[in-house]
């Protein structure tokens, strides 16, 4: 996930930049607030698409479809969601192949922890309302779960905002 790091920091930055910029009518309106949502990820996808800077990552799936998200650099699938708040994992729901996607093994406290083939990862993006800076949470889903009930990841980490913050992150599993 090195090569992420900056390039969507800086995107997602630039582009709840331009929505505020492009459509200020729009901008605080809570009525509005899907608006901004589907702007700023498609902005964000577009300017991924032109800058080429994700290394190996490519786009995925179908943005066409509300919008979506979805990287994958061949080892890893992310499933980019939009986050309510910086505690909450949106839960998979009833759609069978979102369940699919939050059906990944747990991990084992065994080498390779990472990177095994199609592992799935939600990365949640969120801008904090009061400062604008975006953040990025990853998690990787390994159950089904409602909204308000214990959620199951067995990964959960911030993504840094630069590859050599990531390159230096340690993981501990518990087990």
């Amino acid at each position: 996930m090195l090569p992420l790091c900056e390039p969507f920091h800086d995107a997602f930055t630039w582009a709840d930049q331009r929505r505020r910029q492009q459509l200020p009518e729009l901008a605080d309106n809570p009525a509005y607030r899907w608006h901004a949502t589907h702007t700023v990820r498609a902005l964000t996808h577009n300017r991924l698409n032109r800058e080429g800077r994700i290394g190996a990552w490519r786009p995925s799936d179908n943005h066409s479809q509300n919008g979506a998200l979805w990287f994958t650099d061949n080892r890893y699938r992310l499933r980019v969601l939009h986050a309510l708040n910086e505690s909450d994992v949106p839960p998979p729901g009833s759609n069978r192949a979102r369940r699919a996607f939050y059906s990944n093994p747990p991990l084992i406290a065994m080498p390779p922890l990472f990177g095994k083939p199609n592992d799935r990862l939600l990365v949640l993006w969120r801008i904090d309302p009061k400062t604008g800076a975006v953040d990025f949470r990853v998690v990787r889903p390994i159950g089904e779960w409602k909204w308000g009930t214990h959620q199951a990841v067995d990964l959960d980490f911030m993504l840094p905002q630069t590859a050599n913050e990531l390159s230096h992150l340690s993981v501990r599993t518990s087990g």
